[in-house]
């Protein structure tokens, strides 16, 4: 049973490094899947005396469970709008010089939309975006 608890603990871990290249739908639905199937899990599995076993086994259906729907979600979201910009493309811009008013305008011209957490932000600071473009980001969200 140790073995089978380990290996169910390394694929979720194979699961949460995965999301770097997740939108950020499917991290969210990963993480709330994960903690949701964890909780049931361990709830439902402590009735039989398998408490650790029932969290891990339901960490991993519901992460899986929840990143799956969250994929959906991303990829019904990028389907909308085609010529969306990608977080990387705004990162790129901003760490090659690219002015301001020049990335903003793309936003506007693609009438691309982003729905910023504090991650997303985080990255986008730590790749030299300013705070006009990320404030004018996180007014997209609201138009």
């Amino acid at each position: 049973m140790y073995k089978k608890t380990l290996f169910l603990l390394a694929a979720l871990a194979l699961i949460i490094a995965g999301c770097e290249t997740m939108g950020p739908d499917a991290k969210t639905g990963t993480v709330a899947g994960g903690l949701i199937g964890a909780t049931a899990g361990g709830i439902i599995g402590h009735q039989s005396g398998h408490g650790l076993e029932g969290a891990a086994i339901g960490a991993v259906v519901g992460a899986l469970g929840g990143g799956l729907v969250g994929s959906s979600m991303d990829d019904r979201a990028k389907a909308t709008n085609p010529s969306h910009i990608p977080l990387t493309s705004i990162a790129n811009m901003a760490s090659q010089g690219t002015p301001d008013a020049v990335i903003i305008d793309e936003i506007q011209r693609t009438k691309s939309v982003y729905n910023l957490n504090s991650e997303i932000i985080t990255y986008l600071k730590n790749n030299k975006v300013s705070d006009r473009v990320v404030d004018y980001m996180m007014s997209t969200s609201q138009k």
